[in-house]
């Protein structure tokens, strides 16, 4: 079957954040992408004001039910979800994820857990035990950042071992593929660190297979979006390369790397009076990343 996604996250009419980063990733690496948008903003919430609305979740069921009633689902294999801002919301995704499960039992569902980030949340509370609970045992790949990781997991991580314990517990919710994308080490000040594990199916010794990427030099800039375009590259990738999730991390975070570089290189052009909220990925400028990959941080196992 061809790969076919269903991807439910936000959209911005201006910039790249949700949607609008996971269609252009997804199409660029030759992956047919259905959006449907948790909410549809005028731009992100990092600029001073913003305008849109958040898609009930009556109208998200009312979306899913078209697509049925014209027999458009059964084409899915893949699941991308990512930022949600209700309880009942994220229980309507949940059972979008299901109802496709049962027509297609092959069917992965990729899970971005956004709720926070920098020690913060910037969803409702209450999201975070309907994730813990509901959402993540139902999910094939989970992409959390450190502070989505610790509130999940209520461990804080200052270490590899810290994050692997961390992982552990997802693996104990029936995750079989966990990346977390993104963890800041004082013994690291100038890298980022991703720390991926998957079950192994193999029937040896070795419980899981689990590695670690050195990401550097970090950018002091903070980019929007970066997050959604991860994952969406993680699950690109992870199409071509279904056995090798060290692979999928290799090409996916050396392509966000060269994009985020490419808008830092290209800085020098914006007004100096320009807060950096205004900072937006350049995707279109940095499309040859995502077309034309070759790995830049490899990784080492644990």
């Amino acid at each position: 079957m061809e790969p076919k996604v269903l991807s439910i996250q936000s959209w911005v009419c201006h910039g790249y954040v949700g949607n609008k980063c996971a269609v252009f990733a997804l199409q660029h690496l030759g992956i047919e992408v259905d959006p449907i948008n948790s909410v549809h903003l005028s731009n992100n919430t990092a600029y001073p004001t913003w305008k849109g609305e958040s898609l009930t979740p009556n109208k998200l069921g009312d979306l899913f039910q078209g697509l049925e009633d014209n027999h458009l689902t059964s084409n899915y294999t893949h699941v991308l979800t990512g930022y949600n801002n209700s309880v009942q919301t994220l229980h309507t995704v949940l059972k979008i994820v299901k109802k496709l499960k049962s027509e297609n039992p092959n069917l992965i569902y990729v899970c971005d857990p956004v709720l926070g980030d920098n020690n913060e949340l910037y969803v409702p509370e209450d999201l975070v035990e309907v994730y813990k609970n509901e959402v993540i045992p139902n999910a094939d790949y989970i992409f959390p950042n450190q502070t989505e990781v610790e509130f999940l997991t209520g461990i804080k991580i200052k270490n590899d071992q810290d994050a692997l314990k961390a992982i552990d517990q997802f693996h104990k919710m029936g995750v079989k593929n966990v990346v977390i994308t993104s963890l800041f080490f004082d013994t690291n000040p100038n890298d980022i660190i991703v720390i991926g594990s998957t079950i192994n199916d193999d029937d040896n010794n070795n419980k899981y297979n689990q590695f670690k990427i050195k990401v550097g030099p970090k950018f002091n800039d903070y980019y929007t979006g970066t997050g959604d375009l991860l994952s969406s590259l993680l699950l690109g990738w992870s199409i071509r390369e279904p056995t090798d999730l060290s692979l999928v991390c290799e090409k996916a975070i050396s392509i966000l790397y060269n994009i985020i570089n490419e808008t830092h290189n290209s800085k020098k052009s914006i007004p100096s009076n320009k807060e950096k909220q205004y900072y937006e990925l350049r995707l279109v400028q940095s499309r040859k990343f995502i077309e034309n990959s070759e790995i830049r941080f490899k990784s080492e196992k644990l």
